[in-house]
């Protein structure tokens, strides 16, 4: 094709949209003129049909839904064996207090990875195969575990690997924040500090109040790194609907 013909078929394309355009701003008030003229939506509108569609907390204006929390609290229940059945209101508010934050948690910390970590950091095959393995064996039978995934609501195994793939890379970059290291002068001043709790000598006991204070160390670690890296960064960001996350059933 020539590039006259060409450049006629450009401008015959251009004077079409450019004909739409104007029919559209002054003619007949299309979709163009009335997405670019209509009024911000108000914000309390937004969070009215938010809470109207189950949402129980907000984390930079991504949804958490009631029905994320009841199902974590479930679960949280079901590993313990028992059922929301078996609580009363003010334990359900409890619970519903600690998934919710939990998470809450979870978002900032996969919003941290993605903007702490230059580029994807994949989890392997092995890897996950793995944490598969040890998940189901936690469980008397497969039963159970399929049991649990339903209750999950996970589409088939390979969203049991998704999930446990990002649960592995969370747990690992945690890991990394978190690492402590407890010394053996420090052990010695433990142990002699507490002599009369031990029964045994320094040597028999190190590598238990090593274990002890390296889960104290970590502790810490997690509270300062939520405070500081997550909730200190997120302020202003995070929206709970505490209407919505503590209303009963039947309400």
């Amino acid at each position: 094709m020539s590039l006259p013909k060409i450049m006629a078929i450009r401008m015959s394309v251009y004077c079409v949209l450019v004909g739409y355009l104007v029919c559209d701003f002054f003619v007949f008030k299309g979709p163009v003129y009335k997405s670019l003229n209509a009024s911000p939506r108000d914000e309390k509108t937004v969070i009215a049909e938010a809470k109207a569609s189950g949402v129980v907390a907000r984390v930079y204006y991504r949804p958490i839904y009631r029905a994320q929390v009841e199902e974590s609290m479930k679960e949280y229940l079901w590993r313990r064996g028992r059922t929301p059945e078996d609580t009363g209101a003010p334990e359900r508010k409890l619970l519903r207090e600690l998934m919710v934050n939990q998470l809450i948690d979870e978002e900032l910390i996969k919003l941290q990875i993605k903007v702490s970590m230059s580029e994807e950091v994949a989890v392997s095959d092995d890897k996950v195969g793995r944490a598969v393995e040890v998940e189901k064996g936690r469980y008397p039978d497969s039963k159970v575990y399929d049991e649990l995934a339903r209750r999950a609501g996970w589409s088939g195994e390979k969203e049991r690997e998704m999930r446990l793939a990002a649960r592995i890379q969370r747990e690992e970059y945690l890991e990394r924040m978190l690492s402590v290291e407890v010394t053996d002068e420090e052990a010695k001043a433990c142990f002699e500090e507490n002599a009369k709790a031990f029964s045994g000598g320094f040597e028999e006991s190190r590598e238990g109040i090593k274990g002890a204070l390296a889960l104290e160390k970590r502790d810490e670690a997690w509270k300062k790194f939520r405070y500081e890296k997550l909730r200190h960064r997120a302020e202003g960001k995070i929206d709970l609907f505490d209407d919505v996350l503590f209303a009963e059933e039947g309400e």
